[in-house]
């Protein structure tokens, strides 16, 4: 970070960073973004980070203390994501539940919802028994009624449906994310996992654009005072 300051403000930019949570604008999951913007220095105004929307005390870590005493909407949770899925269109490739071997059905059958089953590997039976190092990634159970840890890349990370006994598909991930119900995913199923994983979500996407947009209408105003100024004086 200290790197990009210095080659930013060295080419003539002002720097300014803020962490940002994708659930604060509308997405169902918790994911942070370090978001850097560079503003031209000889450009007058200031760029404002996108104020949020969506709160609860889950995801106040990073939020401007100034901002705590505010009124917010209820953040969007898996369950509200998953509701508008059209579940009878079999026509969405994106949609397609992964084939599990038997086993692995069998212990996401011992995973409550919110947890891990790492957490809950004495419960498990002796032939389903796994070491704890091999218990990570798509053996958590997404809790329906919360936001959703961040989603990471990869077709073997996806976790667990909050109530079917399977890995989210690549439409749930979307929704989830927040893409729009009919955008389309190309490639094989694990490099359409990685585009859902590896992306800004459009929500906090669409907020950044806004705040680029606000500071572009104030600079535009700027230059109308000073070309409505220049016309009086002459």
């Amino acid at each position: 970070m200290e790197d990009i300051y210095t080659m930013y403000e060295r080419i003539g930019y002002r720097v300014s960073h803020k962490v940002l949570n994708v659930a604060w604008y509308g997405s169902s999951t918790k994911r942070e973004r370090i978001i850097i913007v560079a503003v031209r220095g000889d450009i007058e105004g200031v760029f404002n980070f996108p104020k949020p929307i969506y709160m609860d005390e889950s995801l106040m870590r990073n939020l401007d203390k100034g901002l705590k005493d505010e009124k917010f909407k209820k953040p969007n949770t898996v369950n509200s994501a998953l509701a508008l899925i059209d579940y009878e269109n079999e026509d969405d490739i994106d949609n397609k539940p992964m084939n599990h071997a038997p086993k692995t059905i069998e212990r996401f059958k011992y995973i409550p919802e919110g947890e891990n089953i790492a957490k809950n590997i004495e419960k498990l039976p002796a032939h389903l028994k796994i070491s704890k190092f091999y218990s990570r990634g798509s053996t958590m159970r997404l809790h329906g009624d919360k936001p959703s840890p961040t989603l990471v890349p990869g077709h073997s990370n996806f976790p667990v449906h909050p109530k079917a006994h399977r890995s989210i598909s690549v439409r749930e991930a979307a929704m989830i994310t927040g893409f729009p119900l009919d955008y389309k995913f190309f490639g094989s199923h694990t490099k359409r996992c990685e585009h859902v994983g590896n992306a800004v979500p459009p929500q906090l996407a669409s907020a950044l654009a806004k705040s680029c947009i606000e500071l572009l209408h104030k600079l535009d105003e700027v230059e109308a005072t000073k070309d409505a100024f220049s016309s009086k004086s002459a």
